[in-house]
């Protein structure tokens, strides 16, 4: 896996490997050193965008956001790898769950298309198609009921934190017409769902939902963002990503101050080193 905090990592497993020598041990210059190093000289951040078809590349758009990215962090000096994981249909349970979309759904495929690749930071985004009425009526059941899918994520979400992952959590954007306003409501009880979630991980949040439904220019509401009412342009991607950006970054600046809390305490809970 590639790591943020290298040094520090390193720093950290030789305190406690009990080193006999005192040349062989880090001293607090070394420390300091490795709490201050800017994160794009420490290593290539590896992301993965995990969700469903508004994650997935589309060839009605020019760059879904995930493919934004890397230009957009690298002007905050930070080196990215993004892997898309994005499949179209999928909602985050399993095809005996509901099998209205004959492909791989987000547990079936989070070993393979996230663990796997051992990220630094995960970007989840479902809800849209966990939320969907088939039936097409008010009370409806919808493809993933609301605690089946708070379970999933959370899966995913104790999963990747037990292995040190970043993880951001998206909030679905809302549907517009022709998709009629009780899918909406709908969706809505998934948004709340995703919020509180975030807030009881303690996760990052990108919040589509709010993002959008605050989104104006010239006139026009978020509705222009949706040409078929569910899929953002290319204007509604790039509003994502560059939120993307505000939330990766905010993370990547938790986690090393994290890191250096750790470290420091480290530093005073060791017997100064010998000259």
């Amino acid at each position: 896996m590639s790591k943020l905090f290298t040094t520090t990592g390193l720093m950290i497993s030789m305190l406690f490997s009990g080193i006999a020598f005192s040349a062989d041990r880090p001293n607090r210059a070394e420390a300091k050193r490795a709490i201050h190093s800017p994160l794009s000289q420490q290593s290539m951040v590896k992301i993965v965008a995990f969700g469903n078809s508004i994650t997935a590349p589309r060839k009605s758009v020019d760059q879904v956001f995930a493919q934004r990215l890397p230009a957009l962090l690298a002007a905050k000096g930070i080196v990215c790898e993004v892997v898309n994981s994005g499949v179209g249909s999928s909602h985050t349970g399993t095809l005996a769950d509901n099998d209205f979309a004959k492909v791989k759904h987000g547990l079936e495929r989070f070993e393979t298309d996230v663990l796997a690749h051992n990220p630094d930071i995960v970007i989840i985004g479902f809800g849209t198609n966990d939320a969907y009425i088939d039936e097409n009526t008010p009370n409806g059941t919808s493809r993933i009921n609301v605690p089946k899918y708070q379970e999933n994520l959370a899966y995913m979400v104790e999963r990747l934190q037990r292995k040190g992952t970043i993880v951001i959590l998206t909030a679905p954007s809302p549907l517009s017409f022709p998709r009629p306003t009780f899918q909406n409501d709908r969706l809505y009880q998934y948004v709340k769902a995703v919020r509180k979630l975030s807030k009881k991980y303690d996760t990052g949040l990108a919040d589509n939902y709010k993002l959008y439904m605050e989104y104006r220019k010239d006139g026009e509401g978020y509705e222009v963002l949706l040409p078929d009412g569910v899929h953002p342009n290319d204007e509604g991607h790039r509003i994502i990503a560059e939120n993307l950006v505000n939330c990766i970054t905010k993370e990547l600046n938790r986690q090393q101050n994290r890191q250096k809390i750790r470290v420091r305490n480290l530093e005073n809970s060791i017997r100064p080193f010998p000259p």
